[in-house]
């Protein structure tokens, strides 16, 4: 950082005064550096770049509650929990997992359960569709298509910040309507 770019603190300043396109090059700034870090401690490349995209959906979230003064160690310390949260959940699935189980059709669940949870699914995808079409595919090339944000960003040519902020204002009026459904 040279003395003409500004600090994070002013950064997140103008974020928090409405100013978008002031992430971009905060996150630009501490991409290389927490994704060395999350590739030290994974060891995976591609699980280092699903934290890191987490890491910066965390950022993005709680983006008007950090203290600018302390937003780099913050943030390694959001990126070392979403690591932490990735080699948890590593443990716990079966090295060798039966297809048929993974799709829910074997197994101990009750045929009540399948019934709910693929109608739960069906209301799901009728809720996406009440979504900005802008936030629908997000959405959708995350969570369907199973792209990284950076590949997301590039497919519909906007900004990463851009993408990670319809994805969270997505996800969070997905919640409202399934709330409000389900009241």
């Amino acid at each position: 950082m040279t003395p003409a770019d500004p600090t994070d603190a002013e950064l997140l300043a103008r974020f928090r005064a409405g100013d978008a396109a002031a992430l971009d090059p905060l996150f630009a700034r501490y991409e290389e550096p927490v994704f060395r870090f999350l590739f030290g401690v994974l060891k995976d490349h591609h699980e280092a770049e699903d934290a890191l995209q987490e890491t910066f959906v965390q950022a993005l979230r709680r983006a008007d509650s950090v203290a600018g003064e302390t937003f780099r160690g913050w943030l390694f310390t959001v990126a070392y929990r979403q690591a932490m949260l990735l080699k948890r959940k590593a443990k716990r699935l079966p090295a060798q997992a039966d297809p048929l189980a993974l799709l829910g059709l074997v197994g101990d669940e009750p045929a009540d359960r399948k019934a709910s949870a693929a109608d739960d699914a069906r209301q799901l995808h009728e809720l996406l569709n009440l979504l900005p079409e802008a936030q629908r595919a997000v959405i959708a090339a995350r969570v369907f298509d199973g792209k990284t944000f950076r590949e997301v960003a590039a497919a519909l040519g906007c900004p990463l910040n851009t993408a990670l902020a319809r994805m969270h204002d997505g996800l969070k009026k997905l919640r409202q309507l399934w709330e409000a459904r389900h009241a």
